[in-house]
Parts: C-alpha cells; sequence; structure tokens
C-alpha cells in the first residue's frame, strides 16, 4: 500500500531515550484511548500521561508482557519455522501527526508481529477472537512504519501456553480513521480542551471481514458440541481397541488364507487392486463376523 506519509525512525539505545523520543506523541498503546477501547486509559488520564516526564509504563501487565515476548516470538518460530523472525529495536514515527509506535519484532523484509500475552479468564471473555483495541495497535503499527502486513500473536497464560495468530494486513479505510482520530485528539487537546472519543462501532465495521461469527446466543449446539466431543472420545478409543484386536487377529492367523474357531470365520484373502491414480498394490482385507449356515473356508 502506497502513500505520502513522512516516516522516520530511531534506533533505541537507552529507556530513558526511548521515553523522551516518545513524548507529546500518541503511541500505539495509546490509540486505543482515542477510541475508547483502552481497558484502563481514559482521555484524561492520557492527557496527564503526555506529559508526565516520570511515567514509564511499568505496571504489572506491561511488566508480564515484557518477560514473555521472547517466548511468543519463539512459539511463532516453532510452529512457523520458515519464518524469519527478528527482534525490532527502533521507535518509529509520523512526525507530521505526531503518532508512534515501538513494534515487538519484524516478519520478513515487510511484515511485523504484534506480542500479547492474556490470563485464560481473558480469553474466554474475548470468545474465540482478538478485541478491537489489540487489533487497532497493530494497525496503527503498519501504519506508522509503512510494512505491508501484521501478525498478532497471542499466548494464552494457562498450563500448555496455546498460541492464538492473527493476520492483520493493511486497511486503508481504518488507517484513515485512526489518522483522523489522532488529528482531533491533538487538535482539542492543543486548544486546552478535553478530546471526545472517536466513534469505535465504524472502524470494527470496517474491519470485520466475517472471517468470525459469535454463536454465544444459540441454545442448540452447546448440548450438540457436548455430545459431538463424548462420541469422538469414544470413537477414538474404539477405533484403537479395534486396531489393537485386529493386529492380534493376523498376528494368530499368519499367512493363512482363512481360520476357525467355534462360532466364528475369519478370512485373510490376499486382493489384488487394479492401478487407477495410485500405483497397483496388494495388501491383505480383513472380514471377521459370525458364522452362518453355509459358510466355508
Amino acid at each position: 500500500m502506497s502513500d505520502r506519509l513522512i516516516r522516520e525512525s530511531w534506533e533505541i539505545a537507552s529507556r530513558g531515550e526511548w521515553l523522551e523520543h516518545r513524548h507529546d506523541h500518541i503511541t500505539t498503546n495509546q490509540i486505543t484511548t482515542l477510541f475508547n477501547q483502552h481497558p484502563f486509559l481514559s482521555h484524561n488520564k492520557l492527557t496527564t500521561k503526555l506529559h508526565n516526564e516520570h511515567n514509564n509504563d511499568n505496571n504489572p501487565a506491561i511488566r508480564a508482557g515484557r518477560i514473555l515476548e521472547p517466548a511468543v516470538l519463539e512459539a511463532c518460530r516453532e510452529e512457523h519455522p520458515l519464518w524469519v523472525i527478528e527482534r525490532a529495536t527502533t521507535y518509529h514515527w509520523l512526525p507530521d501527526h505526531r503518532l508512534g509506535a515501538t513494534p515487538d519484532a519484524w516478519l520478513g523484509s515487510d511484515g511485523l508481529i504484534q506480542v500479547k500475552t492474556v490470563s485464560p479468564q481473558e480469553w474466554e471473555r474475548w470468545r474465540g477472537t482478538a478485541p478491537l483495541a489489540y487489533v487497532l495497535q497493530t494497525l496503527t503499527e503498519l501504519l506508522v512504519t509503512g510494512r505491508a502486513h501484521g501478525i498478532l500473536a497471542i499466548m494464552v497464560r494457562s498450563p500448555s501456553y496455546p498460541l492464538h495468530l492473527r493476520e492483520v494486513p493493511r486497511h486503508a479505510e481504518a488507517e484513515q480513521r485512526i489518522l483522523a482520530a489522532v488529528a482531533a485528539w491533538w487538535r482539542e487537546h492543543d486548544a486546552g480542551r478535553l478530546p471526545a472519543a472517536a466513534p469505535s462501532e465504524e472502524i470494527a465495521a470496517a474491519m470485520d471481514d466475517g472471517s468470525h461469527v459469535d454463536l454465544s446466543a444459540d441454545n442448540e449446539l452447546p448440548g450438540m458440541l457436548e455430545d459431538r466431543a463424548a462420541l469422538k472420545a469414544t470413537v477414538g478409543e474404539c477405533d484403537k481397541r479395534l486396531k489393537a484386536i485386529d493386529d492380534t487377529i493376523r498376528e494368530r492367523v499368519g499367512a493363512a488364507r482363512s481360520a476357525w474357531l467355534p462360532g466364528w470365520l475369519i478370512r485373510l484373502p490376499t486382493i489384488e487392486a487394479k492401478a487407477y491414480s495410485v500405483p497397483a498394490r496388494s495388501y491383505r482385507r480383513l472380514d471377521v463376523r459370525p458364522t452362518q449356515e453355509g459358510d466355508a473356508a
């Protein structure tokens, strides 16, 4: 996606200088506040935050994310060994818009990865999909860096540490709404007024590609899904037991074509399969059934 935005970047040398570069910028974490999507940061608190030189963004949630970030990236490498992932060490901003971003990692030559970790309870509340706030952050990083596509990588802090990946491509309409919200916020802020939140419904609707559906209001499916899980478990156990029995029968019959024992006739003929779309092959078909009158070996 081509645009005429002026982009600048700076290699992060120290945390203090990084905080100084971010001063007087709306950053990716704060962009969610402009759409009233940040769980803790209000517009009023954002104004205070921007002018607080001692603010260091070191609350428990951010600290946990910083510690676990390498683990999430390693999980991405494990699931996608062909991905070229590199930790990002630069701060990026749009000087004409006072909008900045510190990406977590680069993906190949034209992608980036936004890393998040959440509790199992929080993931359950999200109903299987990433919240708008995190998608907005990823979109903003793409906008500020000019990269073409992003991956939102969310690790759930449960014992198995499952990883959920969502692709986030550039989105022209959403980017324009982000830039408009940033411009409106600075305009009101610079005039000494408290900015109003930009409508989140419109940007959420613009980004909805129909790839996820919420079926929580369906009263029939929960019972059906429980039945399905129970049936799958039963089928799995049955399949394993059946295979064990068949292996034992084959071992007992050996090279013979058939076998008999009271009440049962066992056939194990060699079947010659004709070639069609695969090479010709031979195999032995197992047939086990109760004996009937007229059965013969």
